[in-house]
């Protein structure tokens, strides 16, 4: 009988190892799980010799992944919930999905219920079709696999999904008015620059007299940007290429995470962002029936922000030592002081997981309001040094033509 080297996650949040024998993949499956144990992968032991049910799985385990979008999982969670809802099995549920052509969804169905049909836990099962099913969102679906609540963890993870897409496109459509104003400013300069400064500064040739030091600069800046743009593209290439390089390094992007938290307005809506992110994630976990270690760690592995993520892991320690958590988080200064009473509020009451929910849908409001009050004060702002910009080189050109004016009158 062939043997089976498997990962899985125990009730209590633990990470179990070890071997077993078996028929095949499935029936190693289904031993672990009449253990209470939650399948995180199984693979035959090398030199073992598979049979044919066994060839058939190993095969199985390493699909070719498919290409999938958040789109795509946004809407395969939505259409999951609802068929589970309806009475349907998981099996059952992907088999009426397979029909789908949208988006692919009907192959991703069908990949994803052969391995179900052949024993893989559908969170498995998710983790081996595509990465774009996140260690957070496996983890929540293998929560309601072991509650026997999947029906209601696709649903919350369906509205967790939505809002977090909403949270996207609100910051995204806060820059775009300010990038606009940025971008044609900037090409405005340029064609003032490069193109207007020199024609009015023509009229004074011949004129002997000493120009201002406002129309030498702009003069001499003119001429850098015609004469010398390939060395400049050049220039802008190399810095281009240099944090394309740095970028996905643990320092860099660590210290450009902590100047966001210092930025005035970013740093509002950064920390707003991240606190809602904390709360929704936290408290879904929770009610899936998650344990709460082990929610932390994969709160802390959802948050993209390296700064907080690290602040985050102390707070963990913490917690894994002993204290409580609003404790934890105070000593490390994660959370802001409303966010940390919540979360002493849930400790204090036996609820934490219903009053993190709640406060997230408050935070989700805040959030809403702090974007527009931030994208209120950054438009006239970009309005301002627009204004001084161009007005500048404005005031440059009209001091050439009253110079020139000047000079001829002399003549």
């Amino acid at each position: 009988m062939p043997a089976f080297q498997y990962q899985a996650l125990a009730a209590d949040g633990t990470v179990k190892t070890g071997s077993v024998e078996a028929n095949d993949r499935g029936d190693a499956v289904r031993m672990l799980s009449r253990r209470g144990w939650q399948a995180r992968s199984v693979q035959p032991v090398t030199g073992e010799r598979p049979t044919k049910a066994a060839g058939k799985t190993a095969a199985a385990d390493a699909p070719a992944e498919l290409r999938v979008t958040k789109a795509d999982v946004i809407r395969f969670t939505e259409d999951m919930g609802d068929l589970l809802s309806s009475g349907l099995q998981v099996e059952q549920a992907l088999h009426a999905m397979e029909n789908r052509t949208a988006s692919g969804q009907g192959q991703m169905a069908k990949k994803i219920r052969e391995l179900v049909r052949d024993g893989v836990p559908l969170s498995a099962a998710l983790r081996q079709v595509s990465t774009t099913f996140d260690e957070l969102y496996c983890n929540m679906i293998a929560a309601g696999e072991n509650s026997g609540s999947l029906p209601d963890i696709m649903d919350r993870q369906s509205r967790h999904l939505r809002l977090m897409e909403t949270l996207h496109g609100k910051v995204v459509g806060a820059l775009i008015y300010p990038a606009f104003l940025i971008v044609s400013g900037v090409a405005l300069a340029i064609v003032m620059v490069t193109y207007l400064l020199p024609k009015l500064a023509g009229l004074l040739g011949g004129g002997g007299r000493e120009l201002p030091a406002m129309i030498k600069a702009s003069l001499w800046l003119s001429d850098i940007l015609r004469h010398w743009w390939w060395a400049l593209l050049i220039l802008l290439g190399v810095v281009v290429m240099a944090l394309f390089a740095v970028r996905k390094s643990t320092a860099f992007l660590s210290e450009w995470h902590k100047l966001l938290l210092t930025l005035p307005g970013i740093r509002d809506i950064t920390r707003s962002h991240f606190e809602l992110l904390y709360f929704e994630t936290l408290g879904s976990l929770l009610s899936g029936g998650v344990p709460l270690l082990f929610a932390l760690e994969l709160v802390r592995k959802a948050v993209t922000n390296l700064h907080l993520r690290k602040g985050l892991s102390k707070a963990e320690e913490l917690v894994r030592e002993g204290a409580s958590l609003s404790t934890a988080m105070r000593k490390t200064d994660v959370l802001g002081s409303q966010s940390i009473d919540v979360v002493r509020i849930g400790e204090d009451t036996g609820h934490l997981a219903e009053v993190l929910g709640k406060a997230a849908g408050r935070m989700d409001v805040q959030l809403t309001r702090t974007i527009e009050r931030v994208t209120a004060l950054i438009q006239p702002c970009l309005l301002l040094v627009m204004a001084v910009l161009v007005g500048g080189l404005v005031w440059t050109m009209v001091s050439i033509v009253f110079s020139t004016l000047g000079q001829l009158n002399q003549r």
